[in-house]
């Protein structure tokens, strides 16, 4: 299997990095590909609301390195993303990124994804883990891509108490996950 992950933090030792890192050997060790973008590495411009995409049915058609990741999220079976939380939500290049998703609907606002493609989502926050105040933010932004004809395969979410320990409950998580995929 294919996979494609987006890592949404600009360090690669932040948690939700390490987390994808865990979960990303998971799937390795299963014998999957999986190709790894780094949101802070990408130049993604926003998106600009021509309308060109709906119009001829077709990818974005702003030229930067959302082309390269359209083309291999066509060809995966699963998406990882990733985020900090930074001021109560998903970091801003991951709100860029999901904005220009906007093109994988059809003009009737039918998914124009060839197959169904997993999600695994990674939040990782400073707040506990159960901080209910985030939670219906993360389900906004889950949403997008489910409604893009992803099927939501798994969400971890680290709080500022997790344990993120090798060892721990989250990479154990992430690790089984990946490798389930």
């Amino acid at each position: 299997m294919k996979i494609t992950a987006v890592l949404g933090s600009p360090r690669d030792a932040s948690v939700s990095t390490r987390i994808a890192m865990r979960l990303i050997e998971g799937a390795r060790n299963a014998g999957h590909k999986v190709k790894i973008y780094k949101i802070n590495e990408m130049d993604i411009l926003g998106c600009h609301g021509c309308g060109c995409c709906r119009k001829y049915d077709t990818d974005c058609v702003i030229e930067d390195d959302m082309e390269e990741y359209f083309k291999d999220l066509r060809e995966s079976e699963a998406l990882i993303l990733t985020s900090p939380n930074y001021y109560s939500h998903v970091a801003g290049p991951m709100i860029t990124f999901m904005n220009r998703h906007y093109c994988l609907l059809d003009k009737d606002k039918n998914p124009r994804l060839p197959r169904e493609i997993k999600l695994v989502c990674v939040f990782a926050q400073g707040a506990p883990a159960g901080y209910e105040k985030y939670l219906p933010n993360y389900d906004w932004y889950i949403s997008t891509f489910t409604s893009k004809n992803m099927e939501l395969a798994g969400k971890i979410i680290a709080g500022g108490d997790s344990d993120v320990s090798e060892e721990g409950e989250i990479m154990t998580k992430a690790y089984a996950l990946g490798k389930s995929l």
